[in-house]
């Protein structure tokens, strides 16, 4: 059997539009992985766990709730080395094609078995925050009041990890009664800071300034829940959340956030780290994941 037979039967290619592909893996190493483990009030969690390591909690499974992430150990081992490479050739600017994901089928086989989208995207960032940051989502007014919480705090929300949000959520209409719905963006470091070195950042900083727009690779998810409050039409907002933990490309992002330029993901969504519920009058004509990928493709550039 020659290689590129072996690699066919691990990995399958599927273009669903412009931008966007599937990528279904028939085996994986899982050495990033999605588990659930459940929380005493009997809450199923999604859990990423780095090296057999439950490292982040990144939400729920329930369609009503709202995301959140919280860091359960940090993931030592990628202050220690390097653990994942984007090709050079990934770097070149070029359209996400079904030659560019065999390229990265190295990278592939560090994943679990599943099913996964693959597209570049842009997110204007604000951040780092922290817990204490007033300007974070998480102490947003409307997040609190869409689902009834006094505080981050009170809820357990975060744990001090620095992450990047949007500046500005993106805006998806619907039609009445229901509102307008509000798309956040997350993007969560594996490496602190602390281990950033600036001469690297300052660097891609010039780079990016003189126009080049090198990638962030993410393990990516998204999480759209409809609370009770907008299903019955009374809510005044509606939130979604698209996410993704930074799997290389640490320097480049903060290069992006102090450049002030939208930084360029090549995102590897996880099928089992998202949800998608659907509002009444889209329960027809279209399953969940159909949806899913409509909203991916909107992402996608």
């Amino acid at each position: 059997m020659t290689k590129s037979t072996v690699l066919q039967s691990k990995m399958e290619i599927e273009k669903i539009s412009r931008g966007l592909l599937r990528v279904k893996l028939n085996s994986g190493r899982g050495f990033f992985k999605i588990s659930q483990s459940r929380r005493e009030d009997k809450t199923n969690l999604l859990c990423l766990e780095i090296n057999t390591l439950k490292s982040f909690e990144i939400g729920n499974t329930c369609d009503t709730c709202h995301f959140w992430f919280h860091c359960l150990k940090a993931p030592a081992v990628f202050s220690q080395k390097k653990v994942v490479n984007i090709p050079k050739t990934i770097q070149i600017p070029r359209p996400i094609d079904e030659e560019m994901l065999w390229e990265l089928s190295p990278l592939f086989e560090l994943f679990e078995k599943g099913e996964y989208a693959v597209f570049e995207t842009e997110v204007n960032l604000g951040g780092p925050y922290r817990d204490n940051d007033e300007g974070s989502y998480f102490r947003n007014p409307e997040f609190l009041e869409l689902w009834d919480l006094e505080s981050p705090e009170e809820a357990g929300l975060l744990s001090g990890w620095e992450h990047y949000e949007s500046s500005r959520p993106r805006v998806f209409r619907h039609e009445s009664p229901y509102p307008a719905e509000k798309q956040f963006s997350f993007i969560i470091p594996l490496i602190p800071v602390s281990k950033r070195k600036d001469e690297f950042v300052k660097v891609y900083e010039s780079m990016i300034r003189n126009g080049d727009r090198p990638k962030v690779l993410l393990l990516g998810f998204y999480q759209r829940p409809v609370p009770a409050a907008v299903a019955k039409g009374d809510a005044k907002n509606m939130h979604s959340f698209f996410g993704g933990f930074v799997l290389d490309g640490h320097h480049k992002l903060a290069a992006y956030r102090r450049a002030g330029v939208p930084a360029r993901f090549l995102t590897i969504l996880s099928y089992k780290a998202s949800k998608y519920a659907l509002l009444p009058q889209e329960e027809t004509g279209k399953t969940p994941r159909e949806r899913l990928d409509e909203r991916l493709g909107a992402l996608a550039l």
